[in-house]
């Protein structure tokens, strides 16, 4: 018969054969049915005695695979939800407020200053920042040309005081500031210069990206600068430049942060297949921060980029929320642009790129909304422009209700000023209808949407206000668009 019985084999009346006093004590394999245990006798009595000392590793163990498993899931249903609509909560506060730059002799007559209240410049507000700057300053600029070193003109002055102040690393005698700068490597290193010297003495780290068109400060993840001046002095006395100042904005300085990570990542990599969750966000143009402005007024409000290989999980592209501005328009549509043409550039080759002129022949010819194009005219614009131009005029003739209007903003100049090359024209890139303000860093061409690192920020008024920052913007517009640099599209136009 076998020595091993099964249970059933065993039967019920079965005691086990007492031991000889000498008898070796038989070793279990188990006493608890775990594993690491084994007999001992103490005071004549089995004890078992078990080893617990795995299970602090294999619950630690454990922990660490779930965090692998469940954070891709976790992760997926946050891009999922970032895309879906979600019930806003209370506003946040927020200071925002326009700024612009006014080329010498640009001087608008005296009702129009009063129609609207007196703007800070750029070079204030850019002092205002490097003022309240306590730990860190990001700026992002494709030029660093801010000392007009082959230029003898007053006008260059405030572009190298602001540069002294970037290289003593903000005022004397306080903590030195952590300076990062994203530059355009794709440009002649000839504009590069001011950035240069800023790294060789310290001041700053620098790097740099190629097709850089974004134009922004960012300083401690609260206050910015946002819109089309350059780190250029022609920025601050001999362009038109418009932006938006933020202070005290946490939430959006910190998501527009996320922005200046991608950028400061592609100065030293590649264009990643996937972002990391950690430049992803939430904010975009269906789950909009809802902002209490200048505890005034409730606006929405999110920031777009370019192309859609730099957007990360989540964020917006600029031309798709400006299509969509476009598209929601009831009333008007009014845009300023330094160029306008719906051209994409590939190498050597030129394409037709009907993206927004579609979208605007739409809203003029199928919901009646009153269209109006202020676009800068200087001696380095392009001609064919203006086919393009009178191409969307000419729809006014296809039924009475469209109204399409076109003006060339032409900044006035002398002979001497036009010494200074790369001045005398006007900059700005923005737009603004009947619930909408965009405020970009550039103009708007095929090539800029698909290829170029660019930013905007969206500003949406929660109900009719006519009293909120995108009232502000459209005084603006409106201040240019009646002023006597705002002339009538006429053939062969001439500076």
């Amino acid at each position: 018969m076998s020595e091993h019985r099964g249970v059933h084999e065993i039967p019920g009346e079965y005691h086990p054969v007492p031991r000889e006093q000498d008898e070796p004590t038989p070793v279990a394999s188990s006493c608890c049915r775990r594993p690491n245990c084994h007999f001992v006798l103490q005071d004549e009595r089995k004890d078992c005695c078990c080893n617990h000392s795995y299970i602090i590793p294999v619950f630690i163990l454990f922990v660490l695979v779930m965090i692998v498993l469940l954070l891709p899931w976790e992760t997926i249903h946050q891009n999922e939800n970032a895309n879906g609509p979600v019930p806003v909560e209370n506003p946040l506060p927020c200071q925002l407020e326009l700024v612009e730059s006014l080329p010498l002799g640009l001087n608008y007559s005296q009702g129009e200053r009063e129609s609207h209240h007196q703007l800070k410049s750029t070079f204030e507000s850019w002092q205002l920042l490097l003022g309240r700057a306590r730990t860190s300053l990001d700026i992002v600029s494709p030029h660093w040309t801010l000392r007009g070193l082959d230029i003898n003109d007053t006008s260059t002055v405030p572009g190298e005081h602001l540069f002294q102040r970037l290289l003593s690393n903000g005022d004397a005698g306080r903590p030195k500031l952590r300076l990062r700068i994203v530059l355009n490597r794709s440009q002649d290193s000839l504009w590069h210069a001011d950035a240069r010297i800023l790294a060789n003495y310290g001041a700053a780290d620098v790097v740099g990206i190629n097709f850089l068109h974004s134009k922004l400060w960012l300083v401690d993840g609260e206050h910015f600068y946002l819109g089309s001046a350059s780190m250029d002095w022609r920025s601050l006395t001999q362009r038109k430049e418009l932006g938006v100042l933020a202070r005290n904005c946490p939430h959006l300085a910190q998501d527009m942060g996320k922005i200046f990570k991608a950028y400061w990542y592609m100065g030293s990599n590649e264009v990643p297949e996937y972002w990391p969750w950690m430049y992803h966000t939430h904010i975009n143009q269906r789950r909009p921060l809802l902002l209490n402005i200048n505890k005034n007024h409730t606006m929405q409000a999110y920031l777009a980029s370019s192309p859609p290989g730099l957007a990360a999980t989540g964020r917006s592209h600029e031309l798709d929320v400006i299509v969509e501005a476009i598209d929601k328009a009831t009333e008007f549509i009014n845009l300023a642009l330094m160029d306008y043409s719906p051209q994409l550039r590939r190498s050597n080759k030129l394409e037709y790129w009907p993206i927004i002129d579609n979208a605007l022949r739409r809203a003029a010819l199928e919901r009646g909304v009153a269209v109006k194009l202020l676009i800068s005219w200087w001696k380095f614009s392009d001609p064919s422009e203006d086919h393009f131009l009178r191409s969307l005029q000419a729809l006014n003739k296809a039924k009475e209700e469209v109204d399409i209007q076109m003006r060339r903003f032409v900044v006035p100049t002398t002979d001497e000023l036009d010494r200074i090359s790369g001045g005398r024209v006007s900059c700005n890139s923005y737009l603004v209808t009947d619930s909408i303000a965009f405020i970009g860093t550039y103009s708007w061409s095929g090539e800029h949407f698909n290829y170029s690192a660019g930013i905007g920020l969206v500003l949406q008024d929660m109900d009719y206000n006519n009293n909120s920052l995108r009232t502000d913007l459209l005084a603006i517009f409106q201040r240019d668009w009646f002023s006597p640099y705002a002339l009538q599209l006429q053939p062969n136009l001439r500076i």
